[in-house]
Parts: C-alpha cells; sequence; structure tokens
C-alpha cells in the first residue's frame, strides 16, 4: 500500500474517531441545557409558591371564617336563650296560675265573689284546662246569682273530669235555682254513685226530696248525712229539719 493510500485510511479512521467524539460532547451539552432549565424552573416554581403564600397570608381569609363561626354560635345562643325564655316563663307561670287560684279560694271563703272571680278569670286564660279552677268559677258566679254562666262553668268541668262528683253535686243545685229539678235530681244521683259517703249531696239531695213533699225519702238522705258529716252547725240544722219533719 503507498503512503498515500495509507494517509488517506489514517485519515479516514480518524474521522470516523472523532465523530462519535463530537457526537458525545453534543450529547453531554444538551444534557446540561436540560438539566440547567430544569433547575431554573424548579427554582421559578419555588420562587413562585413562596410569593403566591405570602400573597395568600395576606388576603382577609380569616375573616369570614370567623363571621361563620360567631354565625353558629350567636345562632346556639339565641336558640339556647329562646329554649330558656319558654322554660322560664312556664316555671313563672304556673307559680302564677297557683298563686292567683289560692288567692281565689281564700276570696270565696271571705264572700268576696267578685274578686275571686277576677283572679280566676286570670287563671284560666292561662290554664282553660283545668277542671277545678272550672269548679270554683262556677261556685263564684252561682253565689252572684248568676246561674246560667254558673252552670257552664260547671259543664266545662264535668267535661274535663267526668266523674268530678263536687261539680255534679254544684251543678245540680244550680240547676235547682234555675228551676230545673229533674236534672237536679239525677246529677245528686250520678254523685251519690260515684261517691255514697259524700255527705254534702245527701244533705241538697234530701232538702229537694223535702221540696217535693217526699219526706220519708228525705229523712233517709238527712240521717245518711248525720253519720257522714263533721260539720256542727250543719248537722244542728238538719236535725231541726227531722224534728219539723216528726210533727
Amino acid at each position: 500500500m503507498s503512503i498515500i493510500l495509507k494517509a488517506l485510511k489514517k485519515a479516514e479512521e480518524s474521522k470516523v474517531e472523532k465523530e462519535p467524539a463530537k457526537q458525545v460532547h453534543a450529547y453531554q451539552g444538551s444534557n446540561k441545557k436540560i438539566l440547567g432549565m430544569f433547575f431554573a424552573g424548579f427554582i421559578g416554581l419555588v420562587v413562585i409558591f413562596f410569593i403566591g403564600i405570602n400573597w395568600f397570608k395576606g388576603r382577609p381569609v380569616s375573616t369570614p371564617s370567623s363571621k361563620v363561626s360567631d354565625k353558629i354560635t350567636d345562632v346556639q345562643a339565641v336558640n339556647v336563650q329562646k329554649t330558656g325564655e319558654k322554660k322560664m316563663p312556664a316555671v313563672t307561670e304556673n307559680i302564677g296560675i297557683t298563686k292567683l287560684h289560692e288567692d281565689a279560694i281564700k276570696n270565696i271563703k271571705e264572700k268576696n265573689y267578685a274578686g275571686a272571680e277576677s283572679m280566676l278569670r286570670k287563671a284560666l286564660l292561662a290554664k282553660p284546662d283545668d277542671a277545678v279552677m272550672q269548679n270554683h268559677m262556677g261556685i263564684v258566679l252561682k253565689n252572684q246569682s248568676r246561674y246560667k254562666e254558673a252552670s257552664r262553668a260547671y259543664q266545662m268541668a264535668l267535661q274535663l273530669k267526668p266523674d268530678y262528683f263536687e261539680a255534679m253535686n254544684n251543678l245540680a243545685v244550680t240547676y235547682e235555682m234555675l228551676g230545673d229539678r229533674e236534672k237536679a235530681k239525677s246529677l245528686y244521683k250520678k254523685a251519690l254513685s260515684i261517691k255514697p259517703s259524700y255527705a254534702e249531696a245527701h244533705l241538697n239531695y234530701a232538702l229537694l226530696l223535702e221540696a217535693e213533699g217526699n219526706n220519708s225519702e228525705a229523712e233517709s238522705h238527712y240521717y245518711t248525712f248525720l253519720n257522714l258529716s263533721s260539720d256542727e252547725f250543719l248537722k244542728s240544722k238538719v236535725k231541726e229539719r227531722l224534728r219539723a219533719l216528726g210533727k
């Protein structure tokens, strides 16, 4: 092989060996550029992130949150207050009704029927379904000669408490005042069937029977009353009636 050919061959071999080296250097340079860009991008993201946090902190985010919390707290406080307002007046109201009723009974005993009526009306406005107060209202009205109104009060008491024998007796007396003896007798009998030892009903029924001329049956109820009652004043009056019937 000639020297020229050897030189050319050597040049070609050298060219072949150098070209891969250039490619390697180019590849390495490309990787460095990519890494540099990636690193720069990462740094940029970190910077943006911190800037964003600082900006977010600066916003008034906490204000709406506390308002929502305050609203819930306020609603709960209002609910508690409303519950308290419902409970407390109920307790006060019950105490007030009881006091009015007690004062009305005192006024009935003192024969201050107008005063007792006023108190009972106030109490019944708050508690109209109280059978005992309705019965006492009937007593108050009856003693003011308002018999129809009294009968309605007694009837209301009996609607609320059908076995209320005291109200039956009182309504029977009122029917007598209104001139309806048949209804009165029916109620006396019913009251005595519920409570045979009810002395006052025996006395009232005996008086009605005597007024009708049924003296023998009247005497029977008078004697029953004497055996049951502890009221010495009424017992003395009944003994007088029995003496009068014996003549």
